[in-house]
């Protein structure tokens, strides 16, 4: 199993455990599923290099950013955000997920209102972001049973020769 998808998971079940009122708690969403509030939605959004402790392994600083969503229409909606967005502020502090890649706390924690796109506009919404140094070893692709996608470009129309020469009988 991969480091990131260890780490999420890891992260799941500590903001699960420790936040019983968020009812959905999903890393990377998928578009169009269905999802409970109040709910915490969350994911890695951008990775730069970190400073490399020398054990063989490529040292990484992950930008995290997650997604508070609580039903506008119930009371108090805007307070509610606010106070899961505060509760996940202090989980974040000192929290390495109980992983020894982990090699930092989460940093640069930052939590605030977001107006809601036109598909959301029936949440009140909050993120909160964060960025934590973690290690990742040899790399695995974690789905080996999904078969090859097909990548064509440079062709339009009739395209034969315009881009790659016809092939020739060996």
């Amino acid at each position: 199993m991969s480091e990131l998808t260890t780490l999420h998971e890891a992260i799941t079940r500590t903001i699960s455990a420790a936040m019983p009122k968020i009812l959905h708690v999903e890393q990377f969403p998928e578009l169009g599923s269905e999802v409970q509030t109040p709910a915490l939605l969350y994911g890695l959004t951008d990775m730069t290099l970190g400073t490399d402790r020398g054990e063989g392994k490529t040292a990484l600083i992950g930008r995290f950013q997650s997604c508070i969503l609580v039903d506008a229409v119930r009371k108090k909606a805007s307070l509610q955000a606010a106070i899961l967005a505060s509760q996940m502020v202090a989980i974040l502090n000192y929290q390495m997920w109980d992983l020894d890649f982990v090699t930092g706390p989460p940093e640069n924690i930052h939590a605030q209102p977001e107006a809601p796109t036109q598909d959301l506009e029936q949440f009140v919404m909050w993120s909160v972001q964060w960025t934590q140094t973690f290690e990742v070893g040899e790399l695995e692709w974690p789905w080996p049973d999904e078969p090859p996608g097909t990548l064509m470009f440079g062709l339009s129309g009739d395209s034969e020769g315009e881009f790659f020469p016809p092939e020739t009988p060996p």
